[in-house]
């Protein structure tokens, strides 16, 4: 990422220790635990999948301007029009190890040594009409072949998004879980979607019985969209042990104590905090408010391929923000420390 291309995202200055390519000369090993798969397909790739499998884009979608973003949004709803294409495939198997194997291929090109991706299993059940189970299983093969083909661990967190369905959705992914053996590769469950959007009043308690019971870690979009409440929320109720992108944390002084008493970890998203405006273009990022307040945080990509970036570019944007190469440097072991993954060295 250049020093244009930053700028057009809000970004004030350059550290010198990033080179002309946004390339940071001394960070070599990556861990990378904020990743929505569909948002990590390149665009040429889902140009392929989208006609080998014959489906047909909505009207009025412009692939060009509609599937990729580079400059700040509007509003949330506006940076999230890609998903009117990427909720529509892969309805075949080969296609799913197509995806997995050219998302895999992207993190090893940012030096990514392992990463935990973010997937609604459900949707995938629905595309290729095969049970949650049989659809677990297929993601947690294609995702597999394909992190051990490029040399990283990966880890599956499970997705369930916001609204009037959450708690039986979530229900029904436990049962799938629970279906084929309780498989390793599963580490924990994500909470998304629109935060104006109420979650069932048993949803916490089934995010903390499953915690309790299956050992998952917690991660909870929370603070994205300024609401400070739902993040004491991810916390206090859900048990969270990271919040997703979390920027209004800053906020309240209180919550940003909880944070670091708990050793409640953020993952700060540097590049889609300015694209969805999370972080207004005439605002600091509140990077250095976690950093002087002693809120952990790692950096993370979170749609690299809409963006048109990498994981190596948020912590060139993150650096730009006023963090240091030191910074960077200890991001590998913060990475590790935060993983829900066991066993990483």
């Amino acid at each position: 990422m250049n020093q244009h291309q930053l700028n057009l995202l809000g970004v004030q200055g350059m550290a010198n220790e990033i080179d002309d390519d946004g390339a940071l000369a001394h960070v070599h090993d990556r861990g990378e635990l904020h990743v929505h798969l569909n948002g990590a397909v390149p665009t040429s790739v889902v140009r392929e999948i989208m006609a080998d499998e014959a489906t047909f884009f909505p009207a009025g979608f412009d692939f060009e301007r509609s599937m990729t973003r580079i400059a700040p949004c509007d509003s949330l709803a506006e940076y999230l029009t890609p998903w009117q294409v990427l909720r529509l495939f892969p309805r075949k198997i080969e296609n799913l190890d197509r995806l997995a194997y050219a998302v895999l291929a992207s993190l090893a090109d940012n030096a990514v040594r392992f990463v935990e991706l973010r997937s609604s299993v459900l949707y995938l059940s629905g595309l290729q009409s095969c049970t949650p189970a049989q659809a677990m299983e297929r993601l947690i093969e294609s995702t597999g072949n394909a992190a051990q083909r490029h040399g990283i661990r990966r880890g599956l967190i499970l997705t369930v998004t916001r609204g009037d369905y959450d708690a039986s959705n979530l229900a029904t992914l436990l049962q799938a879980y629970e279906d084929i053996g309780r498989p390793r590769d599963v580490v924990g469950l994500d909470l998304a979607g629109d935060e104006d959007t109420p979650y069932s009043a048993v949803l916490p308690a089934m995010f903390r019985e499953a915690k309790d019971r299956y050992g998952f870690g917690i991660t909870i979009h929370a603070g994205e969209t300024g609401r400070v409440e739902n993040v004491r929320a991810a916390v206090e109720l859900f048990h969270a042990d990271r919040i997703g992108h979390g920027t209004a944390a800053s906020k309240d002084p209180d919550l940003m104590d909880l944070l670091a008493n708990r050793g409640v970890c953020v993952e700060v998203c540097p590049i889609s905090n300015r694209l969805t405006g999370a972080v207004p273009h005439n605002e600091a990022h509140p990077l250095q408010d976690f950093q002087r307040r002693g809120v952990p945080f790692v950096i993370c990509s979170d749609n690299p391929a809409i963006h048109q970036r990498g994981l190596a570019d948020d912590q060139a944007a993150a650096m730009a923000e006023g963090l240091s190469v030191r910074h960077m440097q200890q991001q590998y072991e913060m990475a590790k420390r935060f993983s829900f993954m066991e066993g990483l060295s």
